[in-house]
């Protein structure tokens, strides 16, 4: 990918954000009741009944599964290669 590919990638997330964090959000907690569903976990509790208050199952879900991954998001990223831009100084002195 060229640089000019990356930064208008990196502008576009930074545009889409809100919706791509509330697709993540909808994205693993579908995954996860469904494999409770299909494992049958939720025998020993009413999954129907936290099943109520989707958005808060949703925030909930999400908070938990950031918590665990985290750190192997932070060791991912460490491992990226990113090019990192030469910044020039400039003098603030008036003259």
């Amino acid at each position: 990918m060229t640089p000019e590919q990356e930064e208008k990638f990196k502008e576009l997330i930074v545009k889409y954000n809100d919706i791509l964090l509330n697709s993540m959000r909808l994205a693993v907690a579908e995954d996860l009741i469904n494999l409770i569903i299909l494992n049958k976990d939720d025998c020993d509790f009413k999954l129907k009944d936290t099943l109520q208050n989707k958005e808060e199952l949703n925030q909930f879900i999400l908070k938990e599964f950031l918590k665990q991954n985290s750190s192997s998001v932070i060791h991912e990223l460490k491992k990226m290669d990113e090019r990192i831009p030469k910044i020039k100084k400039t003098s603030n002195r008036k003259k």
